[in-house]
């Protein structure tokens, strides 16, 4: 029975004492809100003015990346064909010089099945 006294109790200490913050705050507000016609403006002029910064660097970046997004498609075609071409070449080479090399030398290992003179 105790407890549930003093649950009751703290619960309405911890009420009134957000009751009086909350007034408090809106207090700070109202006076806040009666501050200067000239204050409200310049606070609207720096919003605005940041407003118009954050969209001119958003469309610059997206300018820049319509921009940039085909060249480096461009690069990275080059750079593959490049590739194939080393790669096509090496290959060239290894066939030529196993075409080239002597004939003579080479030991095949296989089995006889059927040896009839």
């Amino acid at each position: 029975m105790m407890s549930g006294y003093f649950y009751k109790a703290n619960s309405m200490m911890y009420r009134s004492r957000f009751k009086a913050y909350t007034a408090a705050m809106q207090n700070k507000l109202k006076e806040a809100n009666n501050s200067g016609v000239f204050a409200r403006i310049i606070a609207w002029i720096v919003l605005g003015m940041l407003l118009v910064v954050g969209i001119a660097v958003f469309v610059f970046m997206l300018l820049l990346s319509w921009l940039l997004i085909p060249i480096m498609i461009w690069r990275g075609k080059r750079r593959m064909a490049g590739f194939q071409n080393k790669a096509a070449q090496q290959q060239a080479e290894q066939q030529n010089a196993h075409q080239n090399q002597p004939q003579q030398g080479r030991v095949f290992d296989a089995e006889v099945i059927n040896k009839s003179d």
